[in-house]
């Protein structure tokens, strides 16, 4: 038994985390995230028509690999260094593969935010409060660790 616990105490793994940035609260984690692919899908505020981003985590860090959206409007990309499609009238770049410290997400209920992982979707605008701001990041850190945050956040509440 202490050999198990001294061994979750002491290795380190790399955790997906998803927590509220004033607060530190997590609302979603996961851990063995190497290769994970995930999205975020929000209305675009202008031109009122879907956005999905599209993610994948590599070596710890946090790759932004493509974007698709329906509306070619203000504040949308077109970028030429980048695989740009045109497909079922959506606009799609590819291949962007930008590494990113974080990801901050202004949740609010007009953009619907939505986070996409392994075939489930995330309500974030049901998850948090409106306007809230969220960060997602890769975290090294050991499972004791990831559990001791969840349990204090837990007795917090």
């Amino acid at each position: 038994m202490i050999v198990v616990l001294i061994g979750v105490g002491l290795f380190k793994e790399d955790f997906l985390v998803m927590k509220e940035a004033n607060s530190g609260k997590i609302i979603w984690q996961k851990s063995n995230v190497e290769d994970l692919e995930f999205a975020i899908e929000y209305m675009h505020s202008v031109e009122k028509t879907p956005v999905w981003d599209y993610f994948k985590v590599e070596n710890g860090k946090i790759l932004l690999t493509g974007t698709r959206y329906e509306s070619y409007g203000a504040g949308l990309p077109y970028l030429q260094e980048y695989d740009y499609i045109v497909e079922n009238e959506e606009f799609i770049i590819n291949g962007i593969d930008k590494v990113l410290d974080n990801i901050p997400v202004r949740v609010s209920d007009f953009a619907k935010h939505k986070f996409l992982v392994e075939d489930k979707e995330y309500k974030l605008y049901e998850m948090t409060r409106p306007q809230n701001l969220l960060i997602i990041e890769v975290e090294n850190v050991s499972e004791l660790a990831m559990l001791t945050r969840r349990i204090k956040q837990w007795l917090r509440n």
